[in-house]
């Protein structure tokens, strides 16, 4: 600086920073790189779980779906038989169409992934805006499904088997008891309350949304992982 040589030393000092600076910017960038491929790779991992759980739980709500619709059908048809004038003459179609249309299934896809997305809030790593608000969802358009399926569990476990346990005859089908319980009127009724309750369950399925979700999920996972 005596020697009159400060502007120099200035450009120096200045050149030093910058480089510092252009040196803690690169750093940073890869950095961000670095943790944005981690992301990715997370992401990925994701969808497959995702992709694999909500494909199975799909393929599981097709098959409860057929069977539902089945027993409405059987039902039907029971009560038309338990109606007929000659019991003994539709005998088999009684039996048959009991077993159908009492079918009972139930619903239980696997939300261990969901849960652990939301839990964890590993869910945001998800770039798919729509997948996230699915997923986000999910619980509370399943649990208004499986509202309608207990509903009918319940009429089953707590009225009529006990019904069927105490008056009629589960081993031999063809048992005059069975022949006289299917004719009261507290068994027609409750036959025609199991109907109500199964067209329930068809109304949910077609009307609601859960297969929609079913199926967007398992799409929009999908085209992420491919």
């Amino acid at each position: 600086m005596e020697t009159g040589k400060t502007g120099k030393y200035f450009k120096y000092a200045i050149g030093e920073i910058i480089l510092v600076v252009i040196g803690i910017l690169i750093a940073l960038s890869i950095n961000n790189w670095n943790e944005s491929r981690k992301d990715n790779i997370k992401e990925s991992a994701i969808l497959k779980e995702l992709h694999k759980d909500f494909n199975g739980n799909l393929q599981q709500f097709v098959n409860v779906k057929t069977v539902h619709f089945s027993s409405l059908k059987s039902a039907e048809k029971f009560k038309k038989y338990i109606n007929h004038p000659d019991l003994f003459a539709v005998r088999d179609s009684i039996a048959k169409y009991y077993y159908l249309a009492f079918n009972g299934v139930s619903y239980n896809p696997s939300n261990g992934v969901v849960e652990s997305l939301i839990a964890s809030g590993d869910y945001q790593l998800i770039k798919n805006d729509t997948l996230r608000n699915y997923l986000i969802s999910w619980k509370d358009v399943l649990e208004d499904y499986i509202e309608e399926e207990e509903v009918s569990r319940e009429l089953w476990g707590e009225k009529i088997e006990p019904y069927i346990i105490e008056s009629g005859d589960f081993v031999n089908l063809a048992s005059p008891k069975n022949f006289k319980l299917i004719t009261t009127d507290q068994f027609k009724n409750l036959t025609e309350r199991h109907i109500f309750y199964l067209k329930n369950i068809k109304s949910s399925i077609e009307r609601e949304p859960l297969q929609f979700y079913l199926k967007e999920i398992v799409r929009l996972s999908k085209n992420k992982n491919d």
